[in-house]
């Protein structure tokens, strides 16, 4: 008589059941975890981008020697920049180009046609005098009256080159020319300044009450390292300073006006 087989204990296949499910289970997981890593890396690398193009975009303004800017509330408000009269394309930001080799120059013997072009200019005397440039426009592109402020900045300098320098803002074909005061002195004037600068680096504040809706002003600044002034020596020469200015609409306190 033949026995029969013993077909009580096949736990087998419910193990290899839980295997598979476990298998399932994991794969989800691997899936999960890899789908979560590529959107961190695209995030990442998006994040990259942007970090990288802001600091091309800053590099680039960083180059010059001088920048000029407008906050956005008063761009939209209706304060745009140019640096031609056209105004084809108003902007909120003008980057000028590099003040390169600069040597002395004087004021006396500054071109008359210094506030003449557009743009970053540079001007090389017969006498081998030197100056930079920078000229924009401002226009009220809103429909009312405003005024603005604008406050140029020196926004670095290497080896004591301020000492010798000289800004001149021409606004309309009307200049000031402003320089720190004499060395060791408070408020002394230098050489051919009308003005002082009003601290180590706000320069001058320029403003105008009046600036009525469609008006344009041109403004220059000219800088030079004035051969007249006993600081302007060779490492003085051999300097570099940064400027720029920012300017900001006001608006008017027609409260007096008659009703």
């Amino acid at each position: 008589m033949s026995k029969k087989k013993n077909d009580a204990p096949q736990q087998a296949p419910a193990n290899g059941q839980m295997e598979k499910y476990s298998v399932k289970t994991n794969s989800k997981k691997v899936n999960k975890r890899e789908a979560l890593i590529r959107i961190l890396t695209i995030i990442l690398i998006i994040l990259l981008l942007f970090l990288f193009g802001l600091f091309a975009c800053t590099t680039y303004i960083q180059n010059g020697n001088f920048t000029v800017t407008t906050g956005s509330d008063s761009f939209n408000a209706g304060l745009g920049l140019s640096e031609t009269p056209d105004f084809s394309n108003p902007q909120r930001i003008l980057a000028g180009g590099k003040f390169e080799d600069m040597k002395e120059g004087t004021f006396p013997l500054i071109p008359n046609d210094i506030d003449q072009y557009n743009g970053t200019k540079k001007f090389v005397t017969d006498d081998g005098m030197y100056y930079y440039t920078y000229s924009f426009y401002v226009k009220n592109t809103g429909t009312d009256d405003a005024g603005y402020s604008a406050k140029l900045r020196m926004d670095s300098v290497t080896q004591g080159a301020d000492e010798a320098l000289r800004v001149m803002v021409v606004r309309n074909g009307e200049g000031t020319v402003y320089a720190k005061p004499q060395l060791g002195t408070s408020n002394v004037l230098e050489e051919f300044a009308d003005k002082n600068f009003v601290s180590n680096r706000l320069v001058a504040t320029v403003t105008s009450d009046e600036f009525k809706a469609g008006s344009v002003d041109k403004i220059t600044v000219v800088i030079w390292f004035e051969g007249e002034d006993p600081e302007c020596v060779d490492d003085i020469l051999e300097g570099e300073v940064k400027l720029s200015m920012d300017i900001n609409i006001v608006e008017l306190d027609n409260s007096d006006e008659a009703v």
